[in-house]
């Protein structure tokens, strides 16, 4: 053990962060992400609004007459998150790959923890550990990060795509046994989450189209068992209610509220909004639960219209393709499995948000990546973001150094 100890020490001091890296690191992906975030700042605000007669002159007003605890908890998030994304960043991704195995048996032990020891919440759920009096952390949500970092170490060290199912076996297992534990918390979404990610590398890894469309019959065949036993257990009526509010929200007006409501504020909202704070809004008046965490993206149309709304949707988009074109571009095939992990987790929590406040997809929980409100989330996205800079500095550094030595042979020949 000591042994391994200064092994890990002296790898450390060998790898430690040079400050030429920063010559590679990848603005437009931070340009980005900040500027979501402080717009989803903003957005908080707004859903956070107590209710007005009228609406206020100017900005100072506004904020003297307004809380802005959420809002000012969402920054110390954010910088919380940068400063996670900076120690992500500072150690070399390579050595996340060395230990990938250590940081899934870890995750496996504090989802198990948090089993044993969460208070059992909303619905019944035990995903957070909490500390002080109102305040939560849920750790399924930072082990997004280290499924991923796990997922693209068992895919890079593959030979051959996976083509049958006896060669998803093993991999379905190994993410398996996360994804029992969140389930058991219960936290359905989370899980999925998980799930979106395994699926999207297993997709990337090259197999083929019927070993997709396979498993893809396999589970809506499993759904049938499922439907049954959510509709026949006491604990899950929780979750079945949702999928059937989902399928017909009118028919459950009281418990579909939210729902209902989340899709007026958004065509209520109009081209351009009622504004931050305005008379008569579903922020103000609290008429949508949740309205500054999962139903985030009705207060940003009801606020900022339909071109608040695509704006969102456009940065977000500007995000996914600069994540993918990254992807790409990244030679080392570790490097390029995280950033994909990376990016189909955030996918899935773009669309599976908007989805569900719109009405497309069922309710699950699943918060809108740097706008909704949030400790945790907030702290791995960042941390996700840190991954992805990681491997883009030190590849490119890599790619550079290699061909400054071609050209150098190159110069030495012709001489």
């Amino acid at each position: 053990m000591l042994s391994r100890i200064k092994a890990f020490i002296k790898y450390i001091r060998d790898n430690r962060f040079d400050r030429s890296l920063m010559r590679y690191f990848d603005w437009p992906l931070l340009i980005i992400v900040l500027v979501i975030s402080l717009f989803g700042v903003v957005c908080i605000f707004s859903a956070t609004s107590s209710q007005v007669t009228e609406t206020p002159a100017n900005v100072i007003e506004m904020l003297q007459t307004q809380s802005i605890t959420y809002p000012r908890l969402q920054l110390l998030w954010i910088a919380a998150g940068l400063v996670a994304m900076s120690a992500v960043i500072f150690f070399p991704y390579q050595l996340y790959e060395r230990y990938a195995n250590a940081i899934y048996a870890g995750q496996v032990a504090l989802l198990a923890l948090t089993l044993l020891i969460a208070k059992a919440g909303r619905g019944g759920m035990t995903a957070f550990l909490n500390w002080g009096s109102d305040r939560g952390f849920q750790p399924s949500e930072v082990c997004k990060i280290a499924i991923i970092i796990a997922l693209a170490k068992a895919f890079c060290v593959r030979t051959k795509p996976i083509m049958t199912i006896h060669d998803i076996i093993p991999l379905a297992i190994y993410i398996g046994i996360p994804m029992v534990l969140i389930v058991a918390q219960p936290d359905v979404g989370t899980a999925l989450v998980y799930l979106a990610v395994f699926s999207v590398m297993v997709f990337v890894s090259g197999t083929n189209s019927k070993l997709i469309w396979g498993v893809l019959g396999m589970l809506v065949l499993l759904m049938i068992p499922l439907w049954y036993f959510m509709n026949n257990s006491a604990s899950d009526n929780f979750r079945f209610n949702r999928i059937l509010m989902w399928l017909n929200p009118d028919a459950y007006p009281d418990e579909a509220r939210q729902i209902i409501n989340g899709q007026i504020a958004i065509g209520s909202g109009g081209v351009l909004g009622k504004g931050i704070v305005s008379p008569g809004s579903f922020a103000s008046l609290g008429y949508i639960s949740d309205d500054h965490t999962d139903f985030i993206f009705a207060i940003v149309c009801e606020s900022f219209g339909l071109v608040g709304g695509c704006a969102l949707v456009f940065g977000y988009i500007l995000l996914v393709a600069r994540l993918i074109y990254l992807a790409v571009r990244t030679d080392d095939p570790y490097g390029s499995y995280v950033i994909v992990g990376v990016t189909a987790m955030f996918l899935f929590h773009i669309v599976e948000n908007i989805g569900m406040v719109i009405g497309l997809l069922p309710v699950t929980g699943i918060p809108l990546p740097f706008v909704s409100y949030g400790g945790s989330n907030m702290l791995t996205n960042m941390m996700g973001i840190g991954l992805v800079l990681n491997v883009v500095m030190r590849s490119r550094q890599h790619k550079q150094r290699q061909k400054t030595a071609t050209e150098r042979v190159v110069s030495l020949k012709r001489e």
